[in-house]
């Protein structure tokens, strides 16, 4: 009987426990239950606060590229208004720039080239021995072909015709209108370093002095000039070289009675220095007429090998001749003519004045000799 109360005791005991376990669970679960629900809530804010931080990154890159195409815009903005200044600047300081150089200045700097040339000249031509012999026709004709195109085919026939021992001023002559052709060349290039420069910037030049008043045209001429030349002494010693070559092939087409090679040798020692100095007053010349002056343009002129003599543009040679007529062998001096654009568009006009005399060397200069 104890027994059974006993168990029926325990029974009851375990049944308590039981409810209460099954209580405690119940609780746990609630627990659970709460605990997932502010799970899924914090989940659910953070899924929110991540669309918000998105949102928020997206508005702010619209920000910063709105913000970096308006300093884009302002730094472009700020370019353009400091281009126009310098060109407002640069077009008001145009009309204010005088010449740094007096016109009368330019025609003495051609003077005294024209007198260095002639001296020069007459120099090389009394230094050399002259005579034409059958062994000497293969010189000849190499030289010839090397000289033909500076000189041309009238002269060269004469240097190769005419007996130069007892007076070789044809030989001078020839020699002048070598060093002519050069110095023209260096006084109107707009390119010393062989860059090809030379015909786009003609080009624009002209383009330029169409378009736009002398004064304008003036001063582009003289800026563009100043940057585009740099005569470094290489190019200066390639300019003599060249020269000294030329005028040697020169006195083998007119019979020299040494070979090119002892030829060149004795003329760079005796007259290298001369050619140099040439050059230098050539240059001279090229910054004087390109940079210097800008009320007007200068350039040097010349007549071509076969064109009618003209008493109002040319000089003869042989001042005391008095030909009024006949046809030009070459130019013996350079002349120098100015032209000016006065006026602007379509009410501009050119005044073209030649201010020296090329002289040239007639055809019938050569009549006589033998």
């Amino acid at each position: 009987m104890n027994t059974l109360k006993k168990a029926s005791k325990e029974a009851d005991e375990i049944q308590v426990r039981l409810l209460q376990e099954q209580s405690e669970r119940e609780k746990v679960q609630q627990e659970r239950s709460k605990l997932e629900d502010a799970v899924q809530k914090l989940q659910q804010g953070r899924s929110s606060y991540q669309l918000l931080l998105l949102k928020r990154e997206i508005e702010n890159k619209a920000l910063r590229n709105g913000l970096q195409a308006l300093k884009t815009k302002f730094n472009d903005q700020t370019v353009l208004l400091n281009d126009c200044t310098r060109k407002l600047q640069g077009a008001q300081g145009f009309p204010s720039k005088v010449d740094t150089l007096f016109k009368s200045e330019v025609i003495r700097l051609v003077d005294e080239l024209n007198q260095e040339i002639m001296q020069t000249a007459a120099f090389i031509s009394d230094s050399f021995d002259f005579a034409h012999k059958p062994e000497h026709r293969a010189k000849f004709k190499d030289a010839n072909t090397r000289t033909s195109e500076l000189i041309g085919p009238a002269m060269l026939s004469l240097l190769g015709t005419v007996q130069h021992k007892e007076d070789p001023l044809l030989i001078q002559i020839a020699l002048q209108a070598a060093i002519v052709e050069f110095c023209r060349w260096i006084i109107m290039t707009w390119d010393f370093d062989g860059l090809e420069a030379e015909q786009p910037l003609t080009e624009i030049y002209t383009e330029v002095r169409e378009t736009e008043s002398q004064e304008v045209s003036g001063r582009w001429r003289a800026l563009t000039r100043s940057h585009a030349q740099r005569v470094a002494p290489d190019v200066h010693s390639t300019m003599v070289a060249h020269i000294n070559e030329t005028l040697v092939n020169v006195m083998i087409s007119a019979g020299c009675t040494k070979d090119f090679k002892d030829a060149y040798r004795e003329f760079t020692i005796k007259f290298g220095e001369r050619v140099s100095n040439i050059v230098r007053m050539a240059v001279r010349l090229n910054r004087a007429m390109g940079e210097e002056v800008t009320s007007a343009d200068l350039w040097p002129i010349h007549a071509a090998a076969g064109e009618r003599f003209d008493t109002e543009s040319m000089k003869d040679f042989d001042e005391w001749s008095g030909a009024q007529s006949g046809v030009v062998l070459c130019t013996t001096a350079l002349g120098l003519q100015m032209s000016e654009k006065v006026g602007h568009e379509e009410d501009a006009v050119y005044k073209t004045l030649i201010l020296v005399k090329p002289k040239v060397a007639l055809e019938a200069i050569a009549e006589g000799m033998v």
